[in-house]
């Protein structure tokens, strides 16, 4: 051993620790056994009524949520003309009919017949409501002209007035909104939920009655319960404290720290504090490296924007998840000649003035790489094509910056090809619709924008 090396004391070992902590446990095991017997019917009762209280607050939560959603998705159609809205609205009257279920949940439990009553009324005021909701979904389907055959069978079941069809479009349109937007239309809804809030009232005070009777029967036999276990657990309390503070919840934290790859705290025993500074030392370091890397492996080292490398893997990401996004194919145009004529040193200049112009004008979420010399490549996320003139002004801004740049840099020009997913074709992927965008902007003389069309 070696001379500097302490001695180690003597202590109780950790296994005789262990057993001790078994022997009080079932001992109190043993005293409980009879305590949990009588507590099991006590606790059922209240556990019964418990769950009773809480399904019939949910059924009447999922009343009030289901008349909410038939309102907000007949608003949405009036506002926007979305088709989809019409379905989804369908969808719940005829399929999940959450309405309908909670209305049935509460009267399995036999709750009291007012609150049942309360419930009942506000179900068939929302079904009152629903004529208005599919009178105004028909009116918005004749104000926008749209093939009534594309919607479902009990909106084309509907018939309009005779003063209604003869209404111009945009009137029929603003009636239709009136409709579900009206004084008339929230008066239904506020009675609804009145009606909703009065019944969960009285399921509230039924309920509660049932709940207060269980839980003080069980509460007098847990305060015994609570006194035995107070005594037994005082003396396992004193031998558990010191192994718990200074072995095993330190322990627990650096293994679970371990584990969720984060710095571990410096605590317990020293050999801990000792094993957790020299983790955290390699772990701080090993960061920096794994940082450094990663950097390097997806940034553009001129640049600093993101290289081919993470270009590709992004595209691919976003392709596979199906999300809407729009590709920009960005080329510096005549790139050679400025190389030419000012030198490498100018050229690199200039490709780093691009990427600052492309970063600044587009959204922290939208990814703008360098994919090549004078190639850039920018991916705009939640992007389609109804956005073209967005994206256009946003080209336009920054050819506008290039052609008046600042310090001495030369004036260039871009060529610059967008696809939109949406209209990408089933022959092409996205890349090759917005490189035959780019491809006709080069052929018309480049310094341009231009924009896949899947009919050319």
């Amino acid at each position: 051993m070696n001379g500097t090396e302490k001695k180690r004391g003597k202590g109780v070992p950790l296994q005789t620790v262990i057993i001790v902590m078994l022997v009080i446990s079932a001992a109190i095991s043993c005293v409980l056994l009879y305590f949990m017997y009588r507590t099991s019917e006590s606790y059922d009762r209240m556990r019964i009524a418990t769950q009773h209280y809480m399904d019939c607050q949910a059924a009447a939560s999922s009343l009030r949520e289901g008349s909410d959603y038939l309102t907000n998705q007949v608003r949405s159609f009036v506002i926007t003309g979305d088709m989809e809205h019409v379905a989804l609205y369908y969808n719940e009257v005829q399929t999940t009919r959450s309405r309908d279920k909670a209305v049935e949940q509460v009267r399995e439990y036999l709750v009291d017949d007012r609150a049942l009553s309360q419930l009942d009324t506000a179900l068939q005021i929302s079904d009152r409501l629903m004529e208005t909701e599919e009178y105004a979904m028909r009116l918005m389907v004749a104000g926008l002209a749209d093939d009534i055959d594309r919607y479902p069978a009990p909106l084309r079941q509907i018939a309009l007035t005779d003063a209604d069809s003869l209404l111009p479009p945009q009137q029929q349109l603003e009636k239709a909104r009136r409709m579900v937007f009206g004084d008339e239309y929230e008066a239904a809804k506020e009675e609804i939920i009145s009606r909703i809030n009065q019944g969960t009232d009285v399921l509230m005070t039924s309920m509660l009655g049932e709940q207060v009777t269980s839980s003080g029967r069980l509460l007098n036999v847990l305060h015994a319960q609570q006194i035995l276990i107070g005594g037994l657990m005082l003396s396992l309390f004193l031998v558990a404290v010191v192994i718990f503070s200074l072995v095993i919840n330190p322990l627990r934290r650096q293994i679970s720290g371990i584990s969720q790859d984060r710095l571990l705290s410096e605590e317990g025993t020293t050999e801990l504090q000792y094993l957790a500074r020299t983790y955290n030392e390699m772990y701080a370091q090993n960061q920096r490296a794994a940082e450094k890397l990663n950097y390097e492996a997806t940034h553009d080292a001129l640049t600093g924007l993101y290289n081919r490398a993470a270009y590709e893997s992004m595209r691919q990401q976003a392709m596979r998840s199906q999300s809407k996004i729009a590709l920009l194919l960005v080329d510096v145009d005549y790139f050679k000649s400025i190389n030419d004529q000012y030198g490498h040193d100018m050229g690199d200049r200039v490709l780093r003035s691009v990427a600052d112009i492309l970063q600044g004008s587009f959204r922290g979420e939208d990814m703008v790489c360098r994919i090549g010399g004078d190639e850039f490549a920018v991916i705009m996320a939640n992007v389609d094509s109804a956005l073209t003139e967005l994206v256009r002004g946003k080209m336009r801004r920054v050819a506008d910056r290039l052609a008046h740049p600042a310090e001495d840099l030369p004036a260039v020009t871009l060529s610059v090809g967008v696809a939109f997913s949406d209209q990408q074709s089933e022959a092409r992927d996205l890349f090759k619709c917005a490189d035959l965008a780019l491809y006709r902007v080069k052929e018309a003389g480049r310094n341009g924008c231009g924009f896949y069309d899947p009919s050319l």
